[in-house]
Formats: structure tokens, C-alpha cells, sequence
């Protein structure tokens, strides 16, 4: 049975969404489809790095996605989406096909990555890659940014990583029952340390974000945070 949201944005989706259709689509890797979207809705949009757009699925509701990119002269803008489980999400992208119709609302504020001064270190995982792309290509050198990603998979990662031109990001394998968390935290620890003053953005999981702020705590490691949880065990379609 769909859920009262979707049955909302199926009435509201002529007034509010963009209607935007399926240019290009491909597989990066095994769990990531890269695609990008375009139509005359799209054009002339304001977007800025760390900006989401909500995907509506019909008779589920909406997904959460970060941009890539954008181009507001042709009309077109670019997702990046994990394939996880037998999630909505993950199903839309694994079936989406060249010319396939898409209604979106947005982009609008998210992370506001421009307002961030000095350096950056970003944590996340997979559902983090396009706004880590983002912060780096915000960041014209990047010499100031260095990200954080537990994963399920290294090998699968990195393709992407690559790719995206985050090669040198630290990569750490999730473990049973949290285990990998005390290596993620001291990766983040020594790349605060390496770059004082830096702002940590914090992304991802819910569950890893709560543990790694604690830990950091403990450790007497202090610095600026912007804190955007994307999705959390148990729940499903995080704003």
C-alpha cells in the first residue's frame, strides 16, 4: 500500500516538482549508477555545492540525493546513486534507463559547504560521495580538504573514489559490531590535527556519526562541525 507521502506527492507533484527526463546513464562500479538529468525546469536554477534534490518514486515517496553538478545554461544536472539492498532508491537506480520520464523538488539547502572557511575534513560513507565531490571542487586545489569513508566495500569504493578524483581519501572497511569505528576516529583525529582550525563536516550514518562525535570528545579533539545524517538503521527516507 503507498505510504501517505507518496499518496501527497502524487497530488502535489504537477504544482511543485521539476520534470526533468534521463539523458545519460551509466555504471561506475557494481554498486553506483552515475546519471545525469535534464529539461527546460532545470534551467536558470540557483544550486550551490552541498544543495539536495528530492526524487519522487511513485507509491513510495521521495529519495534524497546530492548534485554533482549542475548546468543551469543547458538544463541538465548529475546524480550519483548507491545501489543498497532492495531499497526504493536502489531499485529506481538499478531499472532508470535512458529516457525514462523523473519529477524532483529542488535543489535547496542542505550542507551549506560555501559558507565554510579554512580547512575541511569530511567523514561520511558511499551515500557521501557526491557532496565530498562537491566540497573538492568548491575547494579549487584542495589542498585544505581531506575526507574520512567507512564503506562495506574497499575495492568497490575506490572505483568510484577514482573516478571522482578522491583517490587520496582515507577508506576504512566496516567491521562486526561497530569494530572499524576506532580506526575511523583516529584517522579523523590525525587529520584534524594536521590541519588546525579545520572544520569537520559530519555525514553519512547516523549511528557512526553519534559514536565518532563521542569518541573525538573523549580524545579532547575539538573542532567547528556541520552535522548532516543521511540515512539510519531502522528508518527509511531521510531528509
Amino acid at each position: 500500500m503507498a505510504s501517505g507521502k507518496a499518496i501527497l506527492g502524487g497530488m502535489l507533484g504537477r504544482f511543485l516538482f521539476r520534470d526533468a527526463r534521463v539523458a545519460q546513464v551509466r555504471d561506475v562500479s557494481s554498486r553506483f549508477r552515475w546519471m545525469e538529468l535534464e529539461g527546460e525546469a532545470l534551467r536558470g536554477v540557483s544550486w550551490s555545492a552541498g544543495d539536495k534534490v528530492q526524487v519522487f518514486l511513485p507509491g513510495v515517496g521521495m529519495r534524497t540525493y546530492t548534485p554533482l553538478a549542475w548546468d543551469a545554461a543547458r538544463g541538465a544536472t548529475q546524480l550519483l546513486v548507491y545501489l543498497h539492498g532492495n531499497s526504493p532508491g536502489a531499485e529506481w537506480g538499478r531499472n532508470v534507463r535512458v529516457g525514462d520520464g523523473c519529477q524532483f523538488f529542488g535543489p535547496r539547502g542542505s550542507l551549506a559547504l560555501t559558507s565554510l572557511q579554512g580547512p575541511v575534513v569530511l567523514f561520511g560513507d558511499e551515500t557521501s560521495f557526491a557532496v565530498a565531490h562537491t566540497l573538492r571542487n568548491l575547494r579549487t586545489g584542495a589542498e585544505g580538504v581531506e575526507q574520512v569513508f567507512e564503506v562495506s566495500s574497499r575495492d568497490d569504493s575506490e572505483t568510484v573514489l577514482r573516478e571522482l578524483h578522491l583517490s587520496e581519501s582515507a577508506v576504512v572497511e566496516r567491521a562486526p559490531d561497530e569494530g572499524h569505528l576506532p580506526a575511523v576516529a583516529e584517522r579523523l583525529s590525525a587529520a584534524l590535527k594536521r590541519r588546525p582550525g579545520a572544520h569537520l563536516v559530519m555525514t553519512g550514518r547516523a549511528q557512526a556519526i553519534q559514536v565518532l562525535r563521542a569518541r573525538l570528545r573523549e580524545d579532547g579533539v575539538g573542532a567547528p562541525q556541520k552535522v548532516k545524517a543521511y540515512w539510519s538503521v531502522g528508518k527509511r527516507g531521510l531528509d
